[in-house]
């Protein structure tokens, strides 16, 4: 018994596809036996890499699904150095009161000794 294989993949069907790569087999000069199994061949393979082959429709899916994640990250990375940024600013300025209080320690040092 003999199955042909005719799914429809955007708007083309196989039967088409197959009439046009006989032609191109016959007109290389491939006998019309080996051609007919040469195209069934490629039917065979065609049908069987439609979930393995990916459409234009997945590669949207997943080019959005990607901007979602790099959106996601990016206002991770936001509060991460938002974080980071006010930590290191409480500690400038905690070394810049240990430095004033350090001067002003000496002026008063100087001070009171420079009288005496």
């Amino acid at each position: 018994m003999h199955v042909r294989l005719t799914p429809v993949v955007e708007g083309l069907s196989f039967v088409s596809m197959q009439a046009a790569s006989l032609e191109v087999l016959e007109k290389a000069n491939v006998p019309a036996p080996q051609a007919r199994a040469i195209v069934q061949a490629i039917e065979i393979e065609l049908a069987g890499a439609k979930d393995t082959l990916a459409t234009k429709h997945d590669l949207l899916l997943a080019q959005h699904a990607l901007e979602v994640k790099i959106e996601g990250l990016r206002a991770d990375m936001r509060v991460e150095l938002h974080g980071g940024l006010s930590s290191v600013s409480r500690q400038m300025y905690a070394a810049m009161l240990g430095q004033m209080a350090v001067l002003l320690g000496v002026a008063y040092f100087f001070i009171t000794h420079a009288v005496h």
